[in-house]
């Protein structure tokens, strides 16, 4: 938690948020940061997930709307529970384009089950990703506050 800004700016709670609010809307810091992690979040797959998971949300009758979609894929990425995201959502009705949802497949590449996907896929941001994001962060607030208890470059207590 920044301790007090630099450059001789308030140290008061209200007033340092301002301070860090005009310091980093005044830059670009907090956007680099963002296409940053967009950019590992699809590397790892992430992204595609949450697609996927969508469609067969919508494909399987299970949400009806964007907003439904939206709470439902924000549960999982929290790790909630969800209506949608049960089995007991559908009591094994056939999905809305009239097929119970399933591809014939070989023992190599057994049939996509579009509803086993959708109660087993896990669409929580990858750890490393929170990790880098948080590193950027501390590294955007390193330039404009101190950290209380983070190390100096160079590896000294501040």
């Amino acid at each position: 938690m920044p301790s007090s800004a630099t450059n001789g700016a308030s140290s008061t709670p209200d007033a340092l948020e301002s301070d860090l609010l005009v310091k980093l809307s005044a830059s670009c810091a907090l956007e680099d940061l963002q296409e940053t992690l967009l950019g590992s979040l699809h590397r790892v797959g992430w992204t595609d997930k949450v697609t996927t998971l969508a469609t067969e949300l919508l494909r399987a009758g299970r949400c009806e709307t964007f907003d439904d979609v939206m709470e439902a894929i924000l549960a999982s990425a929290e790790g909630r529970p969800h209506r949608a995201l049960s089995s007991k959502a559908t009591n094994g009705e056939a999905t809305t384009n009239g097929t119970n949802g399933t591809r014939k497949g070989s023992k190599e590449n057994p049939p996509y089950d579009p509803l086993k996907y959708i109660e087993e896929v896990d669409v929580r941001i990858p750890e490393a990703v929170v990790d880098e994001g948080v590193r950027g962060l501390k590294d955007i607030l390193r330039d404009v506050a101190d950290l209380e208890g983070e190390s100096a470059p160079n590896g000294d207590k501040k």
